[in-house]
């Protein structure tokens, strides 16, 4: 097989999968460094929209960090992983020779953490050429105190330091919290910037972030037959772009547990994830469980969030269709069995990934390979709200049990998940052009639009763990009038959890879609944004 960087025998291609094709080649030198960055500006990227990112030509040592985000470690309530970027750069790797983190209750510090990983993207790269002209940084605080508020700062040589900023633990045990979900972020000024800020102003403990966040990569279609074929709109700058807007917006303070979209499989080493995994480190769980580098979960009082990524099984976006070999499917099951054990101290199961199992939009639709392996794990097991992006709006599913409606609930009503089965929310406004096409009947917000049915993307062959086989097809969807509320604007949601009192108390997880004040060309404020769409899920707490 001719691919541009180089052929691969016949009789290997049929047997190879993306990453063994991608191996093959990156032994082989045959990636060109300048060819995968075409549109990135090799020898400069483009600087953030925040000002406290900044451009050096050469060695910055002795300059403040800037822009910082972090994330949960393996415990929330006491490991923050704490990530900056040392800058953009031409030429040579600079050096930075001490990045570390100083950490305390006050601007006195008083403890300091060295990064344990500084360095660039591992792009495959020949002659000598720097992998990513960003250097980025990484620290673990770890032993911190629940439910405390630290301040930190960071540095590249010990010397200089970048602004005092603070961030909060995970308290310990059942308690009210809030926190906040999103997807396709992007980096505009008009529209990202905004959603960013207002996700601070209602103060969340944490926020998720359900794919497609700087839109580096193109989404689709680099590989073909697992060759890389078309990397021209692979633009890594970006995501530096992207941490400059969300970073002090919002990421530097509340952490930032992302998940990836279709945008974040690039025409890199680890199925396309080495970039965002080396920007973002968090607590992923082992690849050997998972088959996958960017699944993780973690729990927050009564409410355990997993993160899956749904590229694995899509048939609409198959570029790594089945890589992981039906283990995510696997370790999946295992975590939602685990959680509803007794004793699990977990009440509410929330489930993020990029694609929508129910979606009545016109420019994506529901993804079938997914919901036809997922959606009998999730009536199993009882999973109460899973929240997706992808679309570029706000939509919220009737409660669901084996692909039928149970109950249709209005905005402000309440949904017993525990017998009317799962919520489907796509939370895909969070900056990213909008897709304003809608088919079909809906509880409130958009009319239809266009004329016909909802559409699913299905497997001609069969819709397995191990991914689908055969050909995608875009068909009229079998199930219909599942659309409660739906709007096409900048949004995210905002989940409050109402914490029990004793066992069999009711607990309750009232989930808000919020919109700045916006027109068409963007967000026009964020001093007053409205709630357009509100459900509370209600359950009998075992959590005690």
């Amino acid at each position: 097989m001719e691919t541009p960087y180089g052929d691969i025998p016949e009789n290997f291609v049929k047997d190879m999968s993306v990453q063994e094709m991608h191996d093959y080649l990156a032994a082989r030198g045959r990636y060109r460094r300048r060819a995968v960055l075409k549109g990135a500006g090799v020898l400069g990227l483009a600087a953030a929209a925040s000002t406290t990112f900044w451009r050096q030509p050469s060695a910055f040592a002795s300059t403040p960090a800037a822009p910082q985000w972090i994330g949960y470690g393996q415990d929330p309530a006491r490991d923050i992983y704490v990530n900056w970027s040392a800058g953009t750069y031409n030429g040579a790797v600079p050096s930075v020779p001490r990045p570390q983190v100083r950490w305390g209750f006050d601007r006195h510090y008083g403890a300091t953490e060295p990064a344990f990983a500084s360095g660039t993207v591992p792009v495959p790269a020949i002659s000598g050429e720097p992998t990513e002209n960003t250097v980025y940084n990484s620290a673990l605080l770890r032993g911190l105190r629940p439910d405390t508020t630290y301040h930190y700062s960071v540095s590249n040589d010990g010397v200089n330091w970048s602004a005092d900023v603070t961030f909060t633990t995970a308290a310990l045990g059942l308690t009210d919290f809030r926190f906040t979900m999103v997807g396709d972020e992007a980096t505009s000024d008009s529209t990202s910037l905004p959603i960013a800020q207002t996700i601070a102003a209602v103060n969340p403990k944490f926020n998720v972030v359900v794919g497609d966040l700087s839109y580096a990569g193109g989404g689709s279609g680099y590989y073909s037959n697992g060759v890389p074929t078309d990397v021209s709109d692979f633009s890594p700058g970006l995501w530096d772009q992207y941490l400059g807007i969300v970073g002090p917006a919002a990421a530097q303070s509340i952490p930032w547990q992302v998940g990836v979209g279709n945008h974040e499989m690039e025409p890199l080493n680890q199925n396309g994830y080495v970039g965002f995994t080396t920007r973002f480190p968090q607590a992923y769980a082992p690849a050997s469980a998972t088959g996958s580098t960017v699944v993780k979960a973690f729990t927050y009082g009564n409410v355990a969030v997993i993160q899956l990524d749904g590229n694995d099984l899509s048939a609409e976006l198959s570029d790594n269709n089945g890589y992981t070999g039906g283990l995510q499917t696997t370790w999946l099951e295992r975590q939602l069995a685990s959680y509803r054990s007794p004793g699990s101290g977990i009440d509410f199961i929330v489930v993020g990934f990029h694609n929508m199992v129910y979606s009545s939009n016109t420019t994506h639709g529901s993804d079938g390979g997914i919901r036809l392996v997922w959606g009998p794990l999730f009536d199993r097991y009882q999973v109460d709200l899973v929240v997706s992006g992808h679309v570029h709006a706000y939509e919220r599913s009737y409660p669901v049990i084996g692909s039928a409606v149970t109950k249709v609930v209005p905005s402000g009503g309440q949904v017993y998940p525990q017998s009317e089965g799962t919520s489907y929310i796509g939370a895909g406004g969070g900056g990213q052009g909008l897709y304003t096409g809608w088919y079909g009947d809906t509880g409130g917000g958009d009319p239809a639009n266009a004329s016909g049915p909802p559409l699913l993307w299905e497997w001609t062959g069969s819709n397995t763990a191990t991914g689908g086989t055969g050909t995608s097809e875009d068909i009229p969807d079998p199930v219909t009038n599942y659309s409660a509320w739906r709007h096409a604007n900048w949004s995210f949601i905002v989940l409050d959890v109402q914490a029990p009192r004793f066992f069999g108390d009711e607990t309750r997880l009232r989930v808000r879609a919020i919109d700045p004040t916006q027109n068409s060309s963007g967000i026009t404020t964020t001093s007053f944004p409205a709630v357009v769409d509100d459900v509370t899920l209600i359950r009998n707490s075992r959590a005690f």
